[in-house]
């Protein structure tokens, strides 16, 4: 059986150690997994009690750690410090580095040292990043998308009917662009008085910007306005749901994204969504489903398809369908941990041949 060792910076809830525990779920029938994160943010949660979930704070304790285990397939998300506890790479062992920022300070450094780094393959969640890569110097990166647990995000029937709903979700820096949301917030509730808007999303924002995002509320004037700073992820699919229900609309305006999980979390539960096209969105939303798309940073285009779907709900229904089976179909976790497991295996045997 394959033994392989992930290792990323953070153990956080969201993001990278969420798609962990999605992989996880496959991947345990058919290798031994381990988890090694260098800080603790308590997202060891993510991984329901699973046994080979470590932090590694120091190189010594990540060097060790590697000797016990005699991992077959080391994957370095992100994150340089591995490489230094690392050493000469025994033959037949497989060192893969995955990308999963657009930040482009890390992406740099990896352009710049990939030479003398020790990894043999890159893996990327999106068409849109491997281009990218590509672009600045990296090429061949393999790309395979990201999974979702489609047992967890799937719609959810309530029972009571509230009105139509905007929903955001992401945390509050310049990258998702909350800003934005507050300001297309402003311009649609001028149009639809009755609409509620909803953020999910900045708990572990500084204080300042959680004044600044309420006092951009008031000069906005929006009607009303719901902010929800924490929820638990396996919550989140009933949020979804909600506005699924009550007529709504999920929208992003983030700057970039090698992704796009919590756009396919939406659709998975019949969430209509307007997006920017921007990284790898356009992926999640092709055919049909492009009326979704507007130009980034074009908040006047973006009101105007936010109240186009409101309005028409067949469009809207057609929409709540096909995302819900691309979603279903495309990026589940069954769907996507074959294809990752037949790639980590096809690495493996390239390397005991040259070995």
């Amino acid at each position: 059986m394959m033994r392989i060792l992930y290792f990323y910076k953070f153990c956080i809830l969201g993001g990278v150690t969420t798609q962990l525990a999605n992989r996880l779920k496959f991947l345990r029938h058919h290798s031994e997994v381990h988890f090694a994160f260098l800080e603790d943010y308590g997202g060891a949660s993510a991984f329901d009690g699973y046994e080979h979930v470590r932090i590694l704070g120091t190189v010594e304790e990540i060097k060790s750690y590697m000797e016990v285990y005699d991992f077959d397939v080391i994957i370095t998300i992100d994150t340089y410090e591995l490489y230094e506890a690392l050493g000469p790479v025994q033959e037949g062992k497989v060192i893969i580095h995955e990308v999963h920022t657009t930040y482009s300070e890390p992406l740099q450094k990896l352009a710049a040292t990939k030479d003398s780094l020790p990894f043999h393959y890159v893996i990327t969640p999106s068409a849109y990043m491997k281009d990218y890569l590509d672009g600045i110097g990296i090429a061949g990166a393999y790309h395979i998308n990201n999974c979702l647990d489609t047992d967890l995000f799937r719609y959810e029937a309530g029972i009571e009917q509230e009105p139509a709903t905007i929903l955001w979700v992401g945390k509050l820096d310049d990258h998702k662009n909350w800003s934005s949301y507050l300001n297309i917030a402003g311009k649609l509730n001028a149009k639809m008085p009755e609409l509620q808007f909803m953020l999910v999303g900045g708990y572990t924002a500084p204080d300042e910007i959680k004044k600044q995002l309420i006092v951009k509320v008031e000069q906005q004037g929006i009607k009303y306005f719901k902010w929800i700073p924490k929820v638990d992820y396996d919550e989140m699919h009933r949020y979804y749901s909600s506005v699924t229900q009550n007529g709504g609309l999920y929208i992003s305006t983030t700057t970039n994204e090698s992704f796009g999980m919590t756009v396919l979390e939406a659709m998975a539960c019949r969430c209509p969504v307007v997006v920017p096209r921007v990284g790898a969105l356009p992926e999640l939303l092709d055919g049909p489903l492009s009326v979704s798309l507007y130009e980034s940073g074009n908040e006047e285009e973006c009101v105007d398809r936010l109240s186009a779907l409101l309005e028409q709900n067949s469009l809207r229904e057609g929409l709540k369908s096909l995302g819900e089976q691309k979603a279903r179909t495309t990026y589940s976790i069954e769907q996507v941990g074959k294809e990752y497991m037949e790639l980590l295996e096809r690495f493996r045997e390239e390397r005991l041949i040259l070995k």
